[in-house]
């Protein structure tokens, strides 16, 4: 098996332990497997995460896992090397700015929808590190961070608007925002400085795409990617109720003509646009890199002669649907193909994954 520091993989419910395996009242080993991308196998891993039973994981980020504990405290873990280390608990500020009623409240029902993403500015560790997420939910999708100059979590400062993804590139978190704006802060002091207020770079609607993904049927993720200082928009199309027979059909059609029950949501297409100069301009090849997207950090490999290039690599980070329900979430896991439009789907017969597959992806710029 390759070295897990690095290869991307994503770390996957075990073979054996697939469902609920990490409920509270579970006090039996706690098992995964990861699957390596490149080598196309995948390897079942006895007790990955023994000593933090029921633990969520909401993101990945240089080569660590970020998740919350059972009593909705952050931590950070290494899954190659068991390097752990404990975070701040959030504040209740925090939780009641996300629209949570009491911290109780949030560790009994919330504690899997509080975080939408997470970035660390570098390989942590527990007297060097700098975390920021992103926190609550449209449309109060704020930026908070901790680091070990600071006792606590705090809002990003004039960080004012509704952010869909982080990304840190040298040591300047970069934030984009609903209507495809780029923000930024420099890190490096104390107290983050804004280097880079609200950038609107032009971006002419597709009208093809508009029709072939109506807003009745389909809703979309945006991703921030950075590669050697190029900024990369993807554009995600999620079929929001999709058949047996992979068709996008509307609410209440839910069911094939069999009567099975069919995955309520699953991703489409994918856009993706490079940034020039004031505009975002679309591109059909990443010159053969590809991107991975979803829970994790969003990231850029570039061209390798060990694999097919020219793809985006996604996992389902769909978190406000993914726990709804017994019988779907954490599905829509595949990997779409810039040049010709296709999607093959990693685990095309799963209605459940949970936890969620996550792809952890080692740095390359």
């Amino acid at each position: 098996m390759a070295s897990l520091s690095t290869v991307p993989y994503a770390i996957l419910p075990s073979l054996f332990q697939e469902t609920h395996l990490d409920e509270e009242d579970n006090t039996s080993e706690v098992h995964r497997s990861i699957f390596i991308l490149f080598e196309n196998k995948r390897y079942e891993l006895s007790n990955l995460f023994k000593a933090h039973p029921g633990a969520w994981c909401v993101g990945s980020s240089q080569n660590f896992l970020v998740f919350l504990d059972n009593n909705g405290c952050p931590l950070l873990l290494n899954p190659s090397s068991n390097i752990c280390f404990n975070l701040p608990h959030f504040p209740n500020s925090l939780i009641r700015r996300a629209s949570v009623p009491s911290y109780s409240y949030y560790v009994e029902q919330l504690r899997k929808f509080f975080v939408a993403k997470a970035a660390l500015m570098c390989s942590p560790s527990p007297s060097q590190y700098t975390l920021a997420i992103i926190y609550g939910s449209y449309p109060l999708c704020k930026i908070a961070f901790s680091s070990n100059r600071r006792a606590s979590w705090v809002e990003l400062f004039d960080a004012n608007r509704c952010y869909c993804d982080i990304v840190f590139h040298n040591n300047n978190l970069y934030a984009l925002t609903g209507d495809c704006s780029i923000e930024g802060w420099d890190f490096r002091q104390q107290v983050p400085r804004k280097i880079l207020y609200a950038d609107y770079p032009i971006m002419e609607k597709d009208k093809e795409e508009e029709t072939k993904f109506p807003i009745d049927k389909f809703s979309s993720r945006l991703y921030l990617v950075i590669s050697k200082g190029d900024f990369f928009l993807i554009e995600r199309f999620i079929g929001n109720f999709v058949n047996a027979y992979g068709e996008v059909v509307y609410e209440g059609s839910n069911l094939s003509y069999e009567g099975n029950e069919v995955c309520p949501y699953r991703t489409k297409h994918f856009s993706v646009y490079k940034l020039v100069k004031t505009r975002w301009e679309k591109i059909k090849s990443l010159d053969g890199g590809v991107i991975f997207v979803g829970v994790n950090e969003s990231k850029f490999v570039a061209k390798n002669s060990g694999y097919e290039g020219n793809l985006i690599y996604f996992s389902d980070d769909r978190w406000e649907e993914m726990n709804l329900d017994d019988s779907y979430g954490g599905h829509d896991w595949g990997v779409f193909n810039l040049e010709d439009s296709s999607i093959k789907f990693l685990a095309p017969y799963a209605n459940k994954m949970d936890p969620p597959p996550i792809w952890m992806v080692p740095n390359s710029n």
